[in-house]
């Protein structure tokens, strides 16, 4: 532990020091040596308590209602003002920045709404087109179950009509079979080996009749029948006989 007592060396660097801070802030009225300091036989409490004292005072005097206001000279009126034009000025630009981004974001707004009331239009054309078909399709279906019912005239016309077209068709029908029949009967002969088969009797209707009586068609085809055979369409019937 450090004693309480100084060396003389100390004392004499405490000194030095001194002299070259009063060298540093002297004056040229003010003597070459630093004045040593007077000596105060007090105590240290005293001392202290007269350093308190006077900081009091001094934050007292300064914070005095009459040492807070204070007039303002021109110059700081005019920075004053300067500063307050700066200010309403950006104020205003800032408004203005604002004013412009809101009225392009309306207009997009605006556009975009546009936009999506065409696509909306378009869709409800698009959706409304198959039912118009569909609406139609029901129409046919419900017209396809009416049944409108034909007057007496109209009925009796078409009777008439499909009356007369059933009888022309029948007579051709028959006219094309006799046809044929004959062709057959004229055309063609039929050769079959000599056998015992022999035949019975032919359809009546079939041939081809000649206008004599019934008597006469009866004997001439006992006659036709004996001489020469027939088949069971009138055809002849050739007899050939076996080879030794």
């Amino acid at each position: 532990m450090s004693s309480g007592f100084i060396t003389e060396a100390e004392i004499a660097e405490a000194r030095q020091k001194r002299q070259e801070e009063w060298e540093r802030v002297r004056k040229p009225d003010d003597p070459l040596i630093r004045p040593e300091e007077p000596y105060d036989p007090r105590s240290l409490y005293e001392r202290l308590q007269e350093q308190k004292q006077k900081k009091d005072l001094e934050y007292e005097e300064a914070h005095k209602l009459k040492n807070m206001i204070k007039g303002l000279d021109d110059d700081e009126i005019e920075f004053l003002d300067l500063v307050d034009r700066t200010k309403l000025a950006a104020d205003r630009k800032k408004e203005l920045e604002e004013e412009i981004e809101l009225n392009d974001y309306r207009n997009r707004v605006a556009t975009l709404q546009e936009k999506s009331l065409e696509e909306r239009l378009q869709a409800e054309i698009t959706v409304n087109k198959p039912k118009t078909v569909s609406n139609r399709t029901s129409q046919q279906k419900l017209l396809k179950g009416v049944v409108l019912k034909k007057t007496e005239g109209r009925k009796r016309k078409l009777n008439d009509i499909n009356y007369g077209n059933n009888e022309d068709t029948k007579h051709l029908k028959i006219q094309n079979e006799t046809e044929t029949i004959i062709e057959d009967n004229s055309d063609k002969t039929l050769v079959v080996p000599n056998s015992g088969l022999k035949c019975v009797a032919i359809l009546p209707g079939l041939g081809c009749y000649s206008e004599s009586t019934s008597d006469e068609n009866s004997s001439d085809s006992e006659v036709e029948h004996s001489s020469s055979k027939m088949d069971i369409l009138g055809r002849k019937i050739v007899t050939k006989t076996k080879e030794s």
